[in-house]
């Protein structure tokens, strides 16, 4: 006959039960684990393909509208038949303002973000249509032609177009700041879980231990191994995550936000300089004032009779360019050519006001004009910075995703692993209890 053995008055029932409790608290570790990696890794995602792309387009959209804007009004100071190349340039503008548009909507934007689309998109067709009048009435000589291309820039682009272009901007840093958030977060509670669950496997090692007299159950120390790595491994993993997408923020998107509003600085001060002299003294001096304030957020102000100095947006970009030595180089040299651009403003200035007026506008127009030149120059800078940037920050961001990539089903292949090697060691313990 065979009969059960009771070790120090242990039953299996409440062997059986420990076993039960272990293995309910290692997969629910297990799951809360996986849907974590999952939910960051969707976020990482969402910040790659979804959020930052849209940041990228409403940024052209912005600077294609501003580009647009600024050569109308250089082309207008060419007695309406501009050259080539500003042709050129104000059509693909319009023309990259429009497509974004068109891809913006196309991919079913909805609620605010289609309602600023559809201002842009209605307020578009009425800005070119005025541009083209005052050429028109350029060429035929009439002085109108001025007042159509301030309606164009006043009342159309700077009161409803680019207003819209900010919001719509605006929009998407706060979707790219909650994914990014989403995706760098820390997995505090499955951490948690993770560790109780090994502190449980502890407890029960010793209590079986202790009970059976035997050193240890080979079963529960592979679970409580299992669940040891799957709490480094979540660590690690997440914190690898974390840091590259720290980094995309620091070092990408961030100094890109920062170089992008100095280029559309840059243009603001470009359309308002030609302006000044589209309109020939009609608008009293608003659009010089308007380059002054623009210029003087661009480059910076020094202080002056008790007023503070204004810190320009260059000065910021290369703060925020710090620990890149390329983008730095860059903002220099869009830092030497804004101050390039003082000095032949300047020159520009006392030009119109000698009325000398042929020689200032060749200053702003001609290829060899000084204040031109010195525009081009920051222009092109402050390009190929934001392009290099946005570059480090889709590296960085895939780098991330990497991190994160199968860890999710390590994971649950670990949890599985502990819950199996549990319900082997808690049977082996109990079936020493039958014995002949």
């Amino acid at each position: 006959m065979r009969r059960l053995v009771r070790v120090g008055g242990t039953t299996p029932g409440l062997m059986l039960t420990t076993g039960v409790v272990l293995v309910l608290i290692s997969l629910l570790a297990g799951l809360f684990a996986v849907l974590a990696v999952g939910q960051r890794a969707d976020a990482a995602k969402a910040v790659a393909t979804g959020s930052e792309p849209l940041g990228v387009k409403t940024q052209e959209i912005y600077g294609a509208l501003a580009d647009a804007d600024a050569t109308a009004a250089a082309g207008l100071l060419e007695g309406g038949v501009e050259s080539a190349d500003v042709r050129r340039r104000y059509q693909q503008a319009i023309d990259t303002a429009s497509s974004t548009l068109i891809q913006a909507t196309a991919a079913g934007a909805s609620g605010k973000v289609a309602e600023q689309l559809t201002v842009i998109g209605v307020q578009l067709p009425e800005y070119a249509r005025l541009v083209e009048r005052a050429r028109a009435e350029t060429r035929q000589g009439n002085t109108v032609g001025a007042a159509y291309l301030r309606s164009a820039s006043k009342n159309v682009m700077r009161a409803k177009i680019l207003p819209a272009a900010t919001a719509l901007h605006e929009m998407a840093e706060k979707r790219l700041a909650d994914d990014h958030r989403d995706a760098a977060s820390t997995p505090w509670v499955p951490l948690a879980l993770l560790l109780v669950s090994l502190a449980s496997f502890g407890a029960a090692l010793w209590f079986f231990a202790r009970r059976t007299h035997r050193r240890i159950n080979i079963g529960l120390a592979i679970a409580g191994l299992a669940t040891l790595v799957s709490i480094g491994w979540l660590w690690v993993g997440t914190d690898s995550s974390r840091t590259d997408l720290d980094r995309s923020r620091s070092d990408g998107w961030g100094p890109v936000e920062t170089l992008a509003q100095a280029r559309f600085l840059a243009l603001q001060a470009h359309g308002d300089e030609s302006l000044t002299l589209v309109m020939r003294g009609s608008d009293n001096g608003q659009y010089e004032d308007d380059f002054k304030d623009v210029f003087g957020r661009l480059a910076g102000v020094p202080a002056d009779n008790g007023r503070p100095a204004v810190v320009g947006m260059l000065a910021l970009a290369e703060r925020a360019a710090a620990s890149d030595p390329v983008t730095r180089e860059r903002v220099k040299a869009a830092q030497a050519a804004a101050a390039d651009w003082r000095k032949a403003h300047a020159d520009v200035a006392t030009l119109y006001k000698n009325g000398e007026f042929e020689q200032a506008v060749a200053r702003v127009t001609k290829a060899d004009g000084a204040s031109g030149v010195a525009f081009t120059r920051i222009d092109e800078a402050l390009r190929a910075a934001v392009a290099k940037d946005q570059k480090d920050f889709e590296n960085s961001v895939a780098s991330g995703r990497d991190a994160l990539h199968s860890l999710d089903v390590g994971l649950g292949v670990l949890a599985l692993l502990a819950a199996a090697a549990t319900v082997d060691g808690v049977r082996r313990e109990v079936g020493r209890y039958n014995r002949p």
